[in-house]
């Protein structure tokens, strides 16, 4: 066992961990570790103690090289971080100009000192003493006394001598009686003599709508079925039912013209079950918007008393909006609130349910409404159409109801690909002026005066602009922009009124439209500017009709798509004719050299499978080139409905393009005229603000509110570069207030 030397000395380098173990602690100014809990203070440290032996200390780490210092230069962060300026000054020509480091150069900043392990060839370490395990004794104990089981065992013992067998086993109960059965009786059956009736076989008519049905509904065979469709519409048993069926073909072709048409006519018919099917069908295929259907199909689902189109939620969304349309609110909430909260359209219900409520002067509750829907949009789908829609209808209700901080924040939500976002800037910089923050609205008229809207049309902006600048008492720029607004639409005012003039007919309208949608990189077109033509067509008047338009003219493809079919389907069937053909001739040349009875018995029966075949194919070429044949009329008439109605929706978008260029007109106009009365305010206030400075008058100190986004998302137009596009209503003016103090704003005059 190892002895403690007397008066061991420690280095100084003792370790954290050595002084953290019990029974040590540091003398005062000794260097030297002594035992905390020794009775006395004697060196003579020969035996060993009862305490436990003090383990040996971790040796010190030596230092090997010394730590530098970082440099003078070098520029430290509060938190001892090295810090470098990316962005220096420099003096050129007597000019100070800010400049970007390039390349930032390698920084001194110092270095840490080196250590290593001491010298422990000197060290000896202490061990604990060896312990001996503690002696034990094992209790031995006595086996338990043995059990006498005698008494539980059986002893065997001798049979009786009269003892039975153990097979005569006597039972222990006596089966139930049971009892007899009754004598059975065979029936007795007459002897019938069956009368053989004539079976009825299906009529022509029965078989080809049998076989079109099957074409419809098994093998998807829509073409052919149309064209067999159409052959029974003519026949008095079946037109009802062919006529019906007709209009499913049509409407799996994607024909939603002919679909209508013939489920019209079915709808009309004299017979009630059909009629309400095809009522049905109708509202469960209605296209979106098509609110043309809900004045014929509404009354006929009243008459019939048909309970399943509560259930159907797009055409309850027509209904909706067609009862909105005219203004019958009741019908339209009503409509609304039959779509279910677990709908695909539960969101635009809610959205048009607010604007229900809005129209029938429940302001508020709109709002309410109004914010929920553009909630869940913001978070189930926020990059679609209906989101941009709901922000700007809740910000033009928060308008109306004198809230400009809300407005001006829901304005911000709308997408800048929206057709009304340019209206929407002009709308929310209105919130601002009306909340008095006039440097907001200024810059953000600003920046739809700048090159990134060379091409949109917004005359109001300039108005916007100056009424800010008139507010700030910054005269000379509103005089500045009311310059830019004459000089940039003066023009356009002149030849929109020639343009005007040259307009015989609401098609030259259109027409106009169509030739600059042909080359849209064409300056001008008829006389009218790019821009403006640009956000003529734009406008969700005229491109809700032109979406009808454009569908028309799709139909027009398909039926052209389906007689193509059925001739390439009528070439493929030939086709395969003349390969059976050609498989008998060889079958016919090889059963006429064989001599062998097997072999010629399995080329007889080839040949009666290509035989088999051979008519299969002459009846699909018969059915293919009668229905080719009988598609004709059909085609025909519907491209002939087609052209009708593609008409009436060129006449519809005319008149939507025609409206919208007078209001643009209109606006023009009054826009200009406005111009001459803001010059008069911009001049008088000039000159009293002249008058008044020279008499030594003070400027207004007065705070403005502020409608702005959040803080680091907004900047100040204190240049002019870039626009960035998100960044876009966020923009704030430099210019500040210049007004005298205590002076009453233009627009509160």
């Amino acid at each position: 066992m190892m002895k403690l030397k007397k008066n061991y000395s420690l280095k100084l380098g003792i370790s954290a961990f050595a002084l953290m173990l019990p029974g040590f602690a540091m003398a005062a100014g000794t260097g030297k570790a002594s035992a905390s809990k020794t009775s006395s203070s004697t060196e003579d440290t020969s035996s060993v103690s009862t305490e436990a032996p003090t383990p040996a200390l971790k040796p010190a780490l030596v230092t090997a090289t010394p730590g530098r210092s970082p440099s003078a230069a070098l520029k430290m962060k509060t938190s001892k971080v090295p810090a470098f300026e990316i962005y220096q000054k420099k003096v050129v020509k007597g000019k100070v100009e800010v400049f970007r480091v390039k390349n930032i150069p390698k920084l001194d900043i110092g270095a840490e000192p080196g250590f290593r392990a001491p010298d422990t060839s000197n060290f000896e370490a202490v061990l604990p003493p060896a312990r001996k395990p503690a002696s034990f004794e094992i209790a031995k104990r006595m086996s338990p006394p043995a059990s006498d089981i005698s008494k539980w065992t059986q002893q065997p013992v001798a049979p009786a001598a009269d003892a039975k067998s153990i097979l005569a086993v006597q039972p222990g109960f006596k089966a139930p009686a049971v009892a007899a059965l009754e004598v059975f009786t065979p029936p007795q059956f007459q002897d019938l003599k069956p009368e053989v009736q004539k079976l009825e076989e299906m009529s022509p008519g029965q078989l080809k709508m049998l076989q079109a049905l099957i074409f419809l509904e098994v093998q998807k065979s829509y073409n052919m079925a149309l064209a067999l469709f159409a052959e029974l519409v003519d026949e008095g048993e079946f037109k009802t039912e062919a006529t019906y069926q007709l209009g499913l073909t049509s409407k799996a072709l994607g024909l939603y013209s002919e679909y209508k048409f013939q489920m019209m006519k079915v709808l009309n018919d004299s017979k009630k079950e059909w009629q309400k099917k095809a009522a049905v069908s109708l509202a469960q295929s209605a296209d979106p918007g098509d609110k043309a259907l809900v004045a014929v199909l509404d009354p006929k689902i009243e008459e019939l008393k048909i309970e399943e189109i509560a259930n159907i939620d797009q055409y309850n969304m027509n209904r909706a909006k067609y009862y909105l349309d005219k203004n019958n609110l009741t019908l339209a909430h009503a409509a609304v609130d039959d779509i279910a909260v677990t709908s695909p359209l539960a969101l635009d219900s809610q959205f048009l349910k607010s604007v229900i409520l809005y129209k029938g002067g429940h302001l508020q509750e709109a709002i309410t409404g109004m914010t929920q829907v553009l909630a869940d949009l913001t978070l189930k789908d926020p990059n679609s159409e209906l989101k941009s829609q709901a922000a700007l209808t809740l910000a033009r209700m928060h308008f109306q109801a004198s809230q400009y901080k809300e407005a001006f924040a829901n304005y911000l939500k709308i997408d800048k690909t929206n057709p009304d976002w340019t209206q929407a800037m002009i709308e929310q910089a209105w919130s601002q002026i009306l909340a008095e923050d006039y440097e907001g609205a200024a810059g953000n008229m600003y920046s739809l005066h700048t090159d990134f809207f060379k091409n949109s049309f917004a005359p109001e902006s300039y108005v916007v602009r100056t009424v800010g600048y008139l507010n700030l008492c910054q005269y000379g720029d509103g005089a500045r922009v009311i310059n830019d607004m004459k000089r940039r639409f003066a023009p356009v005012q002149k030849q929109m009124d020639e343009y005007s003039s040259k307009m015989t007919t609401d098609l030259s309208y259109y027409e106009t439209v169509k030739a600059f949608a042909k080359n849209p990189d064409q300056k001008t077109v008829d006389g009218l500017p790019r821009n403006f033509i640009f956000e003529l067509a734009h406008h969700p008047s005229f491109t809700s009709e032109q979406k009808l338009i454009n569908s028309t003219e799709d139909q027009e493809t398909k039926y052209n798509k389906i007689t193509l079919d059925l001739i390439k389907k009528e070439r493929d069937i030939v086709k395969g004719e003349n390969d059976v053909v050609k498989q008998l001739v060889s079958l016919k040349k090889q059963f006429d050299s064989s001599k062998n009875d097997v072999e010629k018995a399995d080329l007889k029966t080839a040949m009666s499978f290509q035989d088999k075949r051979l008519l299969s194919y002459k009846i699909q070429h018969f059915i293919a080139k009668k229905a080719r044949n009988s598609i004709k009329d059909l085609r025909a008439q519907g491209l002939a409905r087609l052209d009708k109605e593609k008409g009436d929706f060129k006449l519809k978008a005319s008149m939507a393009i025609k409206s919208r260029f007078q209001a643009m007109q209109t606006t023009l106009k009054n826009t200009l005229d406005q111009s001459e009365v803001l010059n008069y305010e911009l001049y008088a206030g000039a000159g009293e603000h002249i008058r008044y400075q020279l008499a030594g008058g003070e400027i207004s100190d007065k705070d403005r509110a502020e409608l702005k986004p959040e803080e680091g998302k907004s900047m100040k137009w204190d240049f002019k570069g870039e626009v960035w596009e998100d960044e876009l209503g966020h923009y704030r003016s430099s210019l500040k207030n210049v007004c005298p103090r205590d002076s009453v704003s233009q627009l509160e005059k």
